[in-house]
């Protein structure tokens, strides 16, 4: 497989056009055609949907866009290591639950970013059934997740620390007057909870199947912010990291609920076992160790 067919797919899908992607590689819109051409035969199907002059990338083609852009990264980082640049370029996929992007991240990225600023960072939200082999076949660098406990055996975890967690709704719900709410007190609710795979909202989901208890309905959200904001507006109840709901609690505008444990869920930051790690991933790595280590 050529890197410069890989190089001009990135770019057609990046741009949705032949014309705009010859002009911008230089080269004849026919050296386009025939470069995407070629990748389509080598692997055996189509990347891209022809409609007029403009194009979309098939789902394989979407796919494909994503081993795209590893292969090239691997490729800016070995001439950056071999030529000896100071700061190295490629790019690292990280997964990691949004309270963790949202509250933590840009405090750690503020440190990262200006000792590698040639460094290209695809950021996006954990999921746990596909993570195994997306760290193994390198489409994702390093993951983080909300979990009791990692336990596939080729994935080396790190737990970093515990995140409270909260049973939160809107104020005056008949849910806050309760001393010592539990699962049981679920039933017949709202339950609005994330979309992605976060280890609390599985084990919510086993308890109160294990408990038997039926909510009125689960409305999955993919954004945690629309989870609060719906909150805010009087419906439902959800369980949520702690640290994401700490201002809108002291300012009154969601209620915690008195649960009658404590509850928290572990951080963890993984890693497919025995793996090279480039000295941009090691590094960062290194820096998300010190940030939960001073707290």
């Amino acid at each position: 497989m050529e890197l410069q067919r890989l190089q001009t797919f990135r770019t057609v899908a990046a741009l949705m056009n032949f014309n705009q992607a010859a002009d911008v590689l230089n080269c004849a819109q026919s050296t386009v055609s025939a470069q995407i051409k070629a990748l389509e035969n080598e692997i055996g199907t189509m990347l891209f949907k022809r409609i007029g002059k403009s194009v979309q990338l098939t789902e394989a083609g979407a796919k494909m866009l994503i081993y795209a852009d590893k292969l090239l990264a691997i490729q800016d980082e070995a001439l950056a290591e071999v030529g000896g640049k100071k700061h190295g370029t490629g790019m690292l996929t990280l997964r990691m639950p949004q309270t963790l992007a949202t509250y933590y991240l840009p405090q750690i990225l503020r440190s990262y970013q200006p000792r590698f600023p040639g460094i290209r960072l695809d950021i996006t939200s954990c999921a746990v059934h596909s993570l195994e082999n997306e760290l193994r076949i390198s489409t994702v660098d390093l993951a983080f997740l909300f979990a009791e406990s990692i336990g596939a055996e080729n994935l080396e975890s790190e737990f970093l620390g515990s995140e409270p967690l909260l049973f939160v709704t809107c104020p005056g719900h008949p849910l806050t007057t309760c001393r010592r709410a539990d699962f049981k007190n679920l039933e017949g609710e709202v339950l609005l909870l994330p979309k992605s795979d976060c280890g609390y909202r599985m084990v919510l989901e086993q308890v109160l199947a294990s408990e038997k208890v039926t909510p009125a309905t689960v409305i999955e959200m993919n954004s945690i912010e629309a989870i609060k904001q719906t909150i805010m507006a009087g419906l439902g109840v959800t369980i949520i990291p702690e640290i994401a709901v700490r201002p809108e609690i002291k300012e009154g505008k969601i209620a915690r609920i008195a649960w009658a444990d404590d509850l928290e869920t572990g951080i963890f930051m993984i890693s497919y076992k025995d793996k090279w790690r480039p000295p941009a991933l090691e590094a960062f790595m290194d820096l998300v160790r010190g940030f939960f280590r001073a707290g």
